[in-house]
């Protein structure tokens, strides 16, 4: 029963950012924070404490102004995702690369890499357009009512989604010319490394380093981060691999080189980043 409850809800709710201008929707968001603040408070408390052990150099107000526009920009992300996929002309529109030319570097068996920033989902949805074999790696809600109405949603373009547990198909996809989006900013802990992110040890998938050692896969870090009314799009220049004869050290220096790519976004675009997810469990 809970489960159908919270699938009416998000069809609703999604029916409603549909049909709705984007001035509505920035009110309506403005008018559900302090509910949310209030429902979840352990993870405003938890979004507090990620930030200061993570910044030192931010004081008392700042960091409560921080704190609210991550859940205004983390809160429009999921609004403007929903609505531009049903409106694909606005996606070119509210996107812009910052490196355009670069663009011509990324190719069949390549693997992208982003973080829970900005709006990863028009990333995605942006290079779909742009007519790239997309398919990003996923962790599944759990109502699967719901996860199965998000993954429809994210392939309604032409992109694809893949589950992490789903490796074989995977590596075929990449073998057949495809290109995988993947998001390691997350708690892992299955298969993981734990190296330095963002000043303290965190659990991290290896996925990418253990891809493109098998693969040769190319590998570029992209983002997608909100200025003023639209989105610039960050294209770094190709991710180069260290290895030696040590596969658990080579795991970790890459996992790591690739954590402080992230990092410095964040530390661009602090108030962008999904702060209240546990990132540093010990489990």
């Amino acid at each position: 029963m809970k489960e159908w409850i919270e699938y009416i809800f998000a069809y609703y709710i999604k029916l409603f950012i549909i049909i709705s201008p984007e001035e509505i929707l920035k009110i309506f968001l403005k008018l559900l924070i302090p509910v949310f603040k209030f429902f979840l408070y352990s993870r405003q408390r938890l979004m507090l404490k990620n930030f200061c052990l993570s910044f030192s150099n931010y004081k008392g107000k700042e960091i409560l102004n921080i704190i609210n526009n991550v859940w205004y920009n983390i809160g429009w992300t999921f609004f403007s995702a929903i609505k531009y996929i049903y409106n694909p002309k606005k996606i070119f529109l509210k996107t812009r690369f910052v490196n355009e030319k670069k663009l011509k570097n990324l190719c069949g068996n390549s693997i992208i890499f982003t973080a829970h920033i900005g709006n990863w989902e028009i990333l995605a949805q942006r290079l779909v357009l742009e007519g790239y074999k997309i398919a990003a790696i996923v962790r599944p809600l759990r109502n699967k009512l719901v996860e199965a109405q998000v993954k429809k949603l994210r392939e309604k373009l032409g992109g694809k989604v893949f589950y992490s547990h789903q490796i074989k198909e995977i590596i075929l996809y990449l073998k057949s010319g495809g290109i995988v989006y993947v998001l390691p900013d997350q708690h892992i802990v299955e298969g993981s490394v734990r190296v330095e992110f963002l000043n303290r040890p965190a659990f991290t998938s290896p996925i990418i380093t253990l891809l493109n050692k098998r693969l040769k896969s190319k590998v570029f870090a992209m983002f997608c981060v909100k200025e003023n009314s639209y989105y610039k799009i960050f294209f770094e220049e190709e991710f180069v691999f260290k290895y030696s004869k040590d596969i658990k050290k080579d795991l970790e220096v890459n996992t790591l080189a690739i954590n402080k790519i992230i990092e410095k976004y964040i530390k661009m675009y602090p108030e962008q980043w999904m702060w209240f997810h546990k990132r540093w469990k010990e489990k």
